[in-house]
């Protein structure tokens, strides 16, 4: 059998709609899952644990990890038996809470079958385009996958069968970006249950307009495109109705006129200021999502975040 090293991968997490580009924008953010795994022939069956010792928050059922390391074996190696090994995560994205956490796991199990595959076999790696097809397939929402992947904001679409199209923009430093995770879970099954069969005309004309105010706020760095870029009919309404307990606050905003958007199906929001307004508006939106949420009676954490750009990271030891 060959040796193989310790393999350590750190995952972003990700935010994906961004407002207006529902199943089809998404934005990598500086929030990291590890993953570390080990290998050794007295290893006979691949086990998962959390490195703080404390109960898994899934069960093996759920093993997105490994359930993408077993599917790329079967997709680019399937005559190889997959080694088994053991793993130790440090998760800090929330399960259930829009950051991309279940992106996090196909992409680490991914990236280690990869990993693997490149000592077993060499010769017979995947090209890019392919490994980034099947990333982009095996959850079926490439913006985020994709961000998790690659970093930075990421516009991509695939259609009726065809190959997968993308691009990648470095997200502007001239913005702030601050993340609001409220203490309850959201399932995107359940949410997507939630939106309107068929939209009207106008809505879709009203979007397509919204993610070409993205696509200038990313050209020309104008924060006024970024608050217009974030204005969505086709998710947000529905998934932050008048019961939810996210709707105060999500008028307050409007009102103040801060930027923000779902992150995913939520409930975690993003929120955005223009960098150079921070001293002088953080204290105002902190208060804002302080008495937004104290009325709702809900715990949370709120923190500012940076844009990630390098996306996935692997080291091996």
């Amino acid at each position: 059998m060959i040796r193989l090293p310790k393999i350590l991968i750190q995952v972003p997490g990700t935010s994906a709609n961004l407002g207006p580009g529902f199943d089809l924008m998404g934005l990598a953010l500086d929030l990291r899952n590890e993953f570390e795994f080990n290998f050794s022939k007295e290893i006979t069956e691949s086990k998962t644990e959390l490195k703080n010792g404390q109960k898994l928050p899934f069960s093996v059922k759920e093993d997105l990890v490994y359930q993408a390391y077993l599917s790329y074996f079967q997709k680019f190696l399937p005559s190889v038996n997959p080694p088994p090994y053991h793993c130790k995560m440090t998760l800090t994205l929330p399960l259930k809470g829009g950051l991309g956490s279940s992106a996090s796991a196909i992409v680490a199990g991914l990236s280690l079958a990869r990993e693997v595959h490149k000592r077993m076999e060499p010769n017979s790696l995947p090209k890019e385009p392919d490994f980034i097809q099947f990333l982009a397939e095996f959850e079926g929402h490439p913006d985020n996958t994709l961000p998790a992947y690659l970093g930075g904001f990421v516009f991509a679409y695939s259609t009726f069968g065809e190959p997968l199209r993308f691009f990648r923009k470095k997200f502007p430093a001239s913005v702030a970006i601050y993340v609001l995770t409220p203490e309850f879970h959201v399932s995107t099954e359940e949410s997507r249950k939630s939106l309107p069969k068929s939209y009207t005309t106008a809505d879709v004309i009203f979007n397509l307009s919204r993610i070409g105010a993205w696509m200038h706020f990313l050209d020309k760095r104008k924060f006024g495109d970024l608050l217009v870029g974030l204005e969505d009919k086709m998710h947000t309404p529905y998934r932050i109705p008048e019961s939810s307990p996210l709707f105060g606050l999500a008028e307050s905003l409007k009102e103040a006129g801060i930027g923000y958007c779902l992150s995913g199906s939520g409930p975690s929001l993003l929120m955005f200021l223009e960098r150079k307004s921070v001293k002088t508006k953080q204290t105002e939106l902190e208060e804002m999502v302080k008495k937004g949420m104290l009325a709702s009676g809900i715990s949370y954490q709120f923190r500012r975040v940076k844009p990630d750009g390098l996306g996935v990271r692997i080291q091996t030891k």
